[in-house]
């Protein structure tokens, strides 16, 4: 949503007096919400006469962010343009208007009459007219540059200054400063000092973390390099890479660069590392793009895109020919532009612990409003001086709000932040350490987290004579002669790169050990070689030279068709052969039926079973083509009526420690999900092995075809498997039984846009989730988010930034990109460290629980005590507060979470929510106890024969030394130590607290001082505390029964009645799982229908097909909008 203002005077001086008047307090609460300071200063109007916007952001419909921007006038610096004789559409507009937000750019729409996001050249365009465009001149460059802006991922570092005031700023510490000067005033030094020191060591722990994180972003992503544009013809200029725009076209360096924008490449090949995108390490080779009619797509071409971040190893043409690429996006409009928007601009956190936290500060706000309020007009009845009425009652405001809170919070985080970093995590933002403890589900990615890197070779089961022949694992002693032995040497996409060999998959050629020889050109010049690469024996291991086979003609590896091929000759043979290696299913449909032998899908099935990769290979003799001839082949003319000649059986090891910690989690009741970049056989095997799926769960593949002019979407589930979709029976699926889905990025896309309503049940059962890119990765986590998990995301490639980013807690196993959009960072590279986040984070969350209660009922307590001395106009003294403030609260809250975390996960999270009931029970039991102790002790004190009433001097207004003061005061002392205790639970999420030695040791010091305080304290002690101690001992013994007495009771009714009747026994029957989470509502659903999914049929829905041609999102020519026809390159 976005709304137009435009500014207004009266307005304008209005709040500028309220500003005096409210003495910059008003300022202040605008700076916490600055769409009030927009509507305080500006009136509403339509946009086209707006100065300013205000744009609401909602996030899945319980988030709103607001932001307040200027529209910016943009105008060229002649004063107008041109129609060009250039093929790009130039119209004559003077001025544009534009709004920037969130790193984007967007464009007032003269014919829309809205503003529409700015877009690059990757809609709209057809193949061809990128093909026939000849590049931008100086002055289009620059006036495109008026709109794109230079071509840089520019991430904001703010000033240490900035940062102090921001954190200064914030709401806590403006009421801690409120509380500081307020206790000056009442000569409250000591807590004072206390409390300004714990804020400084907050805020400069803060700001200090905060500029480190950006300074460390801004370095991961911030680069640029020197390119060489074309100007037309043969005219070229050597320009910073922050000068591009898109239509720019650039020389793609032969030796390769660092690509700083996204192109398409208009001729000759790149050998490109990809892994800043998808996270897998195997170069992959770039095409140019077909010169057709068809519109480009990002998706469908993109074996035709450079994108930004990636690196150009290679390119290849014919001899020193340059190769070209038109820029199509820079800047944040770039792949790795939108990946650190994700970063700098994460999902709106939504945790409960947190939100109620603040919640109850709205709570201890309204009993301290009641508590001033009283205090006021109890004191103005007694005739108590005005300024004197007014301290105090601001006082109970402090006295109700604990300002050492944040502080006291974040104690236990940093000493499961130093827990964590003796075992090698690291974490760089402290407030995930508790949302890390409801952690309900784990995603993985898995190469590199799960398993090693790459697969192995197990072995090959040849088919000769349409007979399965047995399993062979010594490769290199397989008949030279064979079609498969063959096939493994040449179907393949290596290649040498500076001597070294590279590409996939190399463990099954090096199996072989022969070797690849390129011809003896340079490196850059290998583009339609009639020269072939050359497979042939190493003549050192065998001692003589055997057959050679040339590689004539490539087709590079599909995930559409699910296959690649390679076109050969042997030396001397009369015809060509080709080689298709691919899924099995795949390559047995494209086979001869008499081929292919009985059983084969049987044993397929059992190597899929135990874990392995299974690829299958085809061949096929091509006679009657001349050589020439071959490079021109469609693969589709040649990859069908192949002979079936066996399987490739690899293996991807899991590392050591994987199935262990699987296993763990599972035990621990949470949802394992495995989200890959890798194809749907290996995933699913590789889940198999390390127990993500279990064996006696059903796994379905989803299964969509998209809707035709004459067809409509469809959706199938089948069983996972081997066997190919004709040959599969119907499932017959028992009531009850457990089942789990398969999901594929093609299917979760289709299912995205025709069948929405279907994710949320695919979600909850969804185990494993292939071919996913980065961004359908951050997708099914928001997914996940939506049903009410809380995600964990653990994976180690840059494309598992944003779902890193996204998830409630990522843990990146990578010192790259991926750790910094990643708020831990294992140097182990396993996933034994998720136990350990899930683990202290537990502990963490708990021991804030317990910390919370115990500073809100210290708050509540020492309130409760001030209120009952109000009503004689006595009140604690200066020092009795300070011993409870520093002595007793301050120690406990810094020993409180040095209690390690339980050596086990149990079943169940602990609970988020503070306002649920069993916290709530918790604190007003606890209360109404104390409460009761301290009126009990107030009023049993003035039973006793020698007991004189107390009165108030006005003259002396800060001597408040009673028997009254005594009984309460020494009643409290020993209540805030058994809230202490109370509140210091153990088992299951933490050890017992009797581990925790120095927590233990202050605790029995604490009992020891106390109790001599109360008893027979020296006469400095009894001076300073301004105590008046009972004349006889027994009023002080007294004292000491009645805390005795309070301790037992509340022992017993946080152990007994709220952890065992309340939590246990009686909560559970309360518990409806239409109240619960989203997902637990859905899985009682599929529980309750045996019909869904339905394996006999498939789900349809019609979709229009729009025969039009893409359009833009926001339609720009050298950079100024032309609303009359689509953009041109």
């Amino acid at each position: 949503e976005i709304s137009g203002y435009r500014s207004n005077d009266l307005k304008k001086y209005l709040t500028w007096a309220m500003y005096v008047l409210t003495l910059g307090i008003l300022r202040l609460v605008f700076h916490w919400y600055p769409q009030w300071k927009l509507y305080a200063t500006h009136s509403k109007c339509p946009l086209v006469m707006a100065e300013k916007v205000i744009i609401v952001d909602k996030y899945k419909k319980k988030f709103k962010s607001f932001f307040v921007k200027d529209v910016e006038v943009l105008e060229a610096h002649d004063g107008g343009l041109k129609k060009t004789e250039s093929i790009i559409s130039i119209n004559e507009l003077p001025q544009l208007r534009i709004v920037r937000c969130k790193k984007l750019i967007y464009v007032w729409d003269d014919e829309k009459y809205k503003f529409i996001k700015l877009s690059g050249l990757d809609k709209g365009i057809t193949n061809t007219e990128f093909h026939s465009h000849k590049g931008l001149t100086k002055e289009e460059q620059s006036l495109r540059r008026i709109s794109y802006g230079t071509n840089e991922i520019n991430v904001p570092v703010q000033s240490i200054l900035t940062l102090l005031v921001l954190e200064a700023l914030t709401p806590f510490y403006i009421f801690q400063l409120f509380s500081l000067v307020l206790w000056l005033c009442e000569y409250y030094y000591y807590y004072t000092i206390a409390i300004i020191i714990m804020s400084v060591f907050g805020i400069s722990t803060s700001i200090i973390q905060t500029r480190k994180n950006q300074k460390n972003l801004k370095g991961t992503v911030n680069s640029a390099d020197k390119v060489l544009v074309s100007r037309g013809g043969d005219s070229f200029e050597e320009i910073p890479t922050t000068d591009l725009v898109p239509g720019d076209l650039i020389v793609i360096p032969a030796h390769g660069c660092e690509l700083q924008c996204d192109a398409i490449l208009l001729n000759g090949n790149c050998i490109v590392n990809e892994s800043m995108l998808t996270g897998e390490s195997v170069p992959v080779t770039k095409t140019a793009l077909p010169n057709n009619n068809k519109f480009y797509n990002v998706k469908e071409h993109g074996n035709h895109t450079l994108f930004c971040g990636t690196k150009i190893i290679q390119t290849r043409y014919y001899g020193s020919e340059n190769v070209m690429a038109v820029v199509i996006r820079t800047g944040y409009l770039t792949s790795k532009g939108q990946l650190v928007r994700s970063i700098i601009y994460p999902p709106p956190a939504d945790f409960k612990f947190d939100q109620d936290s603040y919640k109850f500060i709205m709570i201890l706000a309204v009993i301290a409003f009641f508590g001033f309020i009283y205090t006021i007009f109890s004191k103005y009845s007694r005739d108590i001086a005005p300024l004197d009425i007014l301290i105090k009652a601001l006082d109970l405001i402090t006295i109700a709000i604990p300002p050492a809170l944040p502080a006291a919070m974040t104690v236990g985080k940093l000493y499961a932040l130093n827990r964590l970093k003796k075992n090698q995590i690291y974490c760089i933002n402290s407030r995930v350490i508790n949302v890390s403890g409801s952690v309900d589900c784990v995603c993985f990615d898995k190469t590199g987290t799960l398993t090693e890197d790459g697969l192995d070779m197990w072995g090959v089961v040849p088919v000769e004579g349409n007979k399965i022949e047995k399993p062979i694992k010594d490769i290199k002693a397989m008949a030279k002669d064979s079609l498969l032995f063959r096939g493994m040497l040449t179907c393949h996409s290596l290649t040498l790169i500076d001597n070294e060999l590279c590409g996939d998959p190399l463990d099954m050629f090096e199996s072989t050990g022969w070797i690849l020889e390129e011809p003896t050109i340079a490196d850059t010049s290998k583009y339609d070689l009639l020269v072939p690469t050359i497979i042939k024996e190493n003549s050192e291991e065998s001692g003589v030279r055997n057959t050679e086979i040339g590689l004539i003609q490539q087709y590079q590896f599909s995930s559409t068709l699910q296959r690649m091929s390679v076109i050969c000759r042997r030396l001397g043979s009369m015809h060509f052969e080709i080689f298709t290696k691919g899924s099995p299913e795949m390559i047995i449909s494209l086979s001869k039926p008499e081929t292919v032998p009985e059983g084969i899908f049987d044993r397929l099935k059992e190597y899929t079973e135990q874990g392995y990769r299974v690829i299958g290979m085809g061949s096929k003799k091509i006679k009657n083509t001349p050589f020439h001839k071959i490079p021109k082949l469609a693969r589709e003319e040649v990859e069908y009526d192949l002979e079936f000649v066996g399987l490739i059986v690899l293996e991807n090891q899991l590392k050591p420690q994987t199935g262990s910690i699987i296993e763990i989690l599972k035990n621990a009741g949470m949802k394992i999900v495995m989200v890959t970049g890798d194809n749907i056989q290996t995933a699913v095997s590789v889940a198999r092995d390390c127990g993500i799926i279990q064996s006696e769960h059903l796994m379905i593949d989803v299964i969509t075809t998209k809707p035709t002019k004459s067809d409509v979407a469809k959706i199938k589930y089948q069983e996972s498997g081997t066997t190919p979709p004709s040959k599969t029976e119907d499932i017959e699926r028992t009531p009850g039984r457990k089942y789990n889905f398969v999901v594929s990025g093609n299917a979760w896309a289709d299912i995205n846009r025709y069948f929405p309503e279907l994710i949320p049940k695919l979600v909850t059962r969804g185990v494993v989730f292939a071919r996913m890119s980065g961004q359908q990765k951050q997708q099914l986590v928001e997914e996940l988010q939506n049903l009410g998990y809380y995600v964990a995301m653990c994976g180690d490639g840059a494309n598992d930034c944003g779902a890193l980013k996204a998830a409630n807690v990522g843990i990146s196993l990578s010192e790259a990109e991926s750790s910094v959009a990643s708020p831990f960072t294992s140097k182990e590279p396993n996933i034994s460290c998720t136990s350990k986040v899930v683990q202290e984070g537990r502990a963490a969350l708990v021991t804030s629980f317990g910390v919370f209660k115990l500073m809100i009922c210290y708050s509540l307590t020492e309130f409760a005590s001030a209120i009952l001395l109000y009503a004689i106009d006595s009140n604690l003294t200066s020092l009795q507060f300070l011993f409870i403030d520093i002595c007793l609260i301050l120690n406990f809250a810094s020993f409180f979470g040095k209690t390690r975390a339980y050596k086990q996960l149990h079943k169940r999270p602990p609970m988020t929510s503070l306002l649920s009931f069993i916290p709530l029970a918790s604190i007003i039991l606890f209360m109404v106890i104390v409460v009761a102790v301290q009126i009990f002790a107030y009023y049993f004190i003035r039973t006793y024969d020698w007991f004189v009433p107390f009165v108030f001097n006005p003259v002396n207004s800060t001597f408040f030394s009673c028997y009254e003061n005594y009984a309460v005061y020494c009643v409290s002392m020993f209540q805030y130590i058994i809230m202490a205790v109370v509140f210091s639970k153990g088992k299951p999420y933490r050890r017992a607290i009797f581990t925790n030695y120095i927590f233990m040791l202050s605790v029995v010091l604490m009992i020891a001082i106390c109790t001599y305080i109360t008893l027979d304290p020296a006469n400095w002690i009894k001076t300073a505390l301004e105590l008046q101690m009972p004349p006889l001992y027994d009023g002080r013994v007294a004292i000491l029964i009645m805390a005795s007495v309070n301790f037992v009771v509340c022992i017993i009714v946080e152990d007994v009645i709220v952890d065992f009747v309340l939590y246990k026994m009686i909560r559970p029957k309360f518990r409806n799982v239409d109240n619960s989470r989203q997902y637990m509502k859905i899985e009682k659903e599929l529980n309750e229908d045996p019909t869904w999914p339905n394996t006999r049929s498939s789900d349809v829905r019609v979709e229009q097909i729009n025969e039009t041609k893409p359009q833009a999102d926001g339609v720009v020519n050298n950079g100024y909008p032309s609303h009359q026809e689509t953009t041109k390159c």
